[in-house]
């Protein structure tokens, strides 16, 4: 049995624009692909956490969502066995907010993950299809790309 650890987004939805709802099917393993060379996300989660982590790295601002034109993929009780997710969304959330006590909103926070995931999607959507090797090594040189121009 896995550790449980403190979780704030336990009961809150991770949502996904529906224009990204065939790119979690094609790209994540829970798709029904399990070539980790074109579908290099084992759950959709990992896709939408990365989409996140790429918005903030880029310094984009949240996007924002209609949750009419969004769908959910998973509610927040994914992050209990990855406590490291939650803090990395709790620091993020504090430094888009520029409010320490955004931390005590569980909400607020998923609010604007959800808004970075969305602005984030057509970066990695590029990462992953640019490029003229499968979209695994595609994704890992523009990650490498991303932090080299970044340091």
């Amino acid at each position: 049995m896995s550790d449980r650890y403190f979780n704030p987004f336990a009961s809150v939805d991770i949502l996904v624009p529906t224009e990204f709802k065939e790119d979690f099917g094609r790209f994540c393993q829970t798709g029904g692909r399990a070539v980790i060379d074109h579908s290099p996300f084992p759950r959709m989660v990992d896709l939408w956490f990365l989409a996140v982590c790429v918005a903030a790295r880029k310094g984009l601002d949240p996007a924002e969502i209609d949750r009419r034109d969004t769908y959910k993929i998973i509610d927040g009780s994914i992050f209990s066995s990855d406590p490291w997710r939650v803090h990395t969304l709790m620091m993020i959330a504090i430094s888009q907010s520029n409010d320490v006590g955004i931390v005590v909103e569980p909400r607020r926070m998923m609010s604007l993950a959800n808004g970075l995931a969305t602005a984030g999607f057509p970066h990695v959507m590029d990462m992953l299809k640019d490029g003229d090797a499968e979209p695994i090594w595609n994704l890992s040189e523009a990650i490498e790309t991303l932090e080299r121009d970044a340091a």
